[in-house]
């Protein structure tokens, strides 16, 4: 489980060819002083950008570019690891926390709102695990809880420390709701939330002109689908389709088997036209074999009565031309071998024949198969054509129609259900619901709050002898301060300044002894300014060092209380070294650091290698920004 606070224990500045520079703090009372430009003013910047803040603390020009922040709890530590300038923030913490080594974006925004910020780490610190909203107006409109929607009261900068409003008074709603949420872990996400009437008015000039456009084309378009479901009427078709739909589907399962029928038969078809074909083929070459046997045997039967024709013939004995005598010559007698030749071709012819009548008794059966094939073929086309497809076309067109008639019935019903719903809307925004009440945040304190911050008001002013102590109280409708019947803007400057501190010591003294959450991190940027130089209150300063510093008086007494309460959490002061009293700051949740040239000093200032002067585009202990500049500034983050 997340321990209930933390404290800074280290801020390191580091950079590129500059020395580093740490600042080390306890868990108590601390406080930083020195003259104006030594960078005290950077300290608080730095403390605020660290936590989740959105704006540089000084300039990446400056060469110091990179900023460490050590906090420390009961558990462990946690490191805060952040570039100038950068809107990421990498968060390194022991094994106890349970949280990923990574870089985080500082606060929630949309484009983050699923993921890890440091806001969320911060707030897991002190015991919110779960994302919290807080309410930001009297109409409940709400937001994320973040770490500075409280942070901004517990950090005074100096341009608001003689502030005339309350310190909770920056985003009011949110800041007390936030501190709602600290002291009694409230839900707020419970309280109803009513829109604000401005932006009822608008909604109403925008929408009712589109909500009235809108219901006269819903309404002629049912009276148009009205008088077709007079014609069709208004029964439920659902059965009818399903019904037609299952015989169509058989009626399809019929077609397929038929057209696969189909198919095997065309395939049967082309495979007996293709075995007729060859078979054709092979009968033709057989009647050209049977002609060339025939004409062989008409030429050796020619050789063979040729030669007997010969043998009767005498051979002359001299020349016919030159009448010289003819030498006796032996023929040779062919008619054997031929009549032989012949005998075999025509045994040749009769197996030829013999086979020929065999292929024509194929042929004949596969023209017979071909036929009957055709047939079937013939025939399932004819129950495609005239059954089934029929029916199929019929069964479609039934169907079509019933889910025309129901696509008007379910359209019918779908923009009356849109007209009921619009009608609604158009009658909430002309007679919108007054809410019971409006959110007050100052209601849900409880009278104990009251009394605790008024008892706590009155102890601290009586350690610091002011004379009036007993008659302050911390009112309720003004959520601050009154000595007697004057509030606090009817005060001059200085005394702003030392009643806004008391309010502050005093909420942080509440924190301490009420609260569930305690952000325990106060940082106060010259606390008292402009107090010393007062002339009319009596006890200011009853003395001086040798050095002209407050020795005794309501400025020591205020410091010594402050040193004396390091217990309520840690407690930052920054202050010019001039007005600071000289208080002992050794005890053991307490440190001093001093900047300056002279020799009681720790250092010359914050950045070892530039002084605050040196950064004229950002502000200085002399030229602090004025409390709007704050406020925008917070807008903007």
């Amino acid at each position: 489980m997340m321990p209930n606070r933390f404290w800074i224990e280290s801020i390191h500045y580091s950079g590129e060819d500059v020395r580093t520079t740490t600042v080390e703090f306890k868990p108590g009372f601390n406080i930083v002083h020195g003259p104006s430009d030594t960078g005290k003013t950077y300290l608080a910047k730095t403390i605020k950008y660290m936590l989740a803040g959105a704006t540089s603390p000084f300039p990446a020009d400056t060469g110091y570019s990179r900023i460490t922040m050590t906090l420390r709890t009961s558990e462990g530590k946690i490191k805060l690891t952040r570039t100038i300038g950068s809107t990421k923030t990498t968060v390194s913490a022991d094994h106890v926390f349970g949280i990923p080594h990574d870089e985080y974006a500082a606060q929630p925004t949309e484009s983050n709102m699923n993921e890890m910020t440091v806001s969320d780490i911060l707030l897991r610190l002190i015991g919110i695990d779960e994302r919290r909203v807080v309410l930001t107006n009297q109409y409940g409109s709400r937001k994320p809880l973040t770490w500075k929607t409280f942070a901004d009261t517990l950090h005074r900068s100096e341009g608001r420390i003689t502030s005339e409003e309350s310190i909770f008074s920056t985003a009011k709603y949110a800041t007390l709701s936030a501190f709602i949420t600290l002291f009694y872990d409230h839900d707020l996400s419970l309280i109803p939330e009513h829109e604000d009437p401005a932006d009822l008015k608008t909604r109403k000039d925008i929408l009712v002109p589109r909500l009235d456009e809108r219901l006269r084309a819903i309404e002629n378009r049912l009276d148009f689908l009205q008088k077709e479901s007079l014609e069709t009427g208004t029964r439920d078709v659902s059965e009818e389709i399903a019904l037609l739909s299952g015989q169509l589907t058989t009626l399809n399962q019929t077609q397929d088997a038929a057209r696969a029928q189909l198919t095997q038969v065309t395939q049967h078809i082309a495979k007996t036209e293709q075995e007729l074909s060859i078979r054709s083929m092979a009968s033709r070459r057989y009647d050209d074999l049977a002609s060339v046997y025939v004409g062989n045997i008409k030429r050796l039967t020619f050789v063979s009565d040729a030669q007997t024709a010969i043998d009767d013939i005498e051979p002359p004995a001299a020349c016919p031309f030159c009448d010289n005598p003819l030498p006796a010559t032996q023929d040779i007698d062919y008619r054997q071998a031929a009549q032989a030749e012949a005998e075999t071709i025509a045994q040749d012819l009769e197996e030829l024949s013999a086979v020929r009548a065999t292929l024509d008794q194929h042929l004949d059966h596969l023209r017979q198969r071909l036929e009957e094939l055709r047939g079937q073929q013939r025939t399932i086309e004819r129950q495609l054509a005239d059954a089934v497809l029929p029916q199929i076309t019929t069964l479609r067109q039934q169907i079509q129609s019933l889910e025309q008639h129901q696509a008007v019935l379910t359209e019918y019903r779908m923009l009356e259900a849109e007209h009921d719903d619009l009608q609604e809307q158009l009658t909430d925004l002309l007679n919108p619901i007054e809410p019971s009440s409006e959110y007050d945040p100052t209601a849900h304190f409880p009278s104990a709050f009251y009394s605790d911050m008024t008892r706590y008001l009155q102890e601290i002013l009586a350690e610091t002898q002011f004379a009036g102590a007993q008659q302050a109280i911390f009112d309720s409708a003004d959520f601050d301060i009154k000595i007697g019947h004057r509030a606090k803007r009817s005060h001059g400057k200085g005394y702003r300044a030392f009643f806004n501190t008391i309010v502050v010591l005093a909420l942080r003294r509440y924190i301490h002894e009420h609260a569930i959450h305690q952000p325990s991190i106060v940082v106060l940027d010259t606390p008292t300014l402009g107090l010393e130089h007062q002339k009319s209150g009596a006890g200011l300063v009853t003395s001086h060092d040798e050095h002209g510093r407050p020795k005794t008086g309501l400025l020591r007494n205020l410091y010594d209380h402050m040193v004396d309460t390091g217990q309520y959490g840690q407690l930052i002061i920054l202050n010019n070294t001039d007005v600071t009293p000289t208080t002992r700051f050794n005890s053991e949740d307490t440190t001093e650091l001093v900047f300056g040239e002279h020799e009681e000093a720790d250092r010359p200032g914050l950045l070892i290698d530039m002084r605050e002067a040196n950064g004229s585009e950002h502000t200085t202990d002399d030229m602090q920004p004025s409390l709007l500049d704050e406020l925008k500034d917070n807008d903007r983050n």
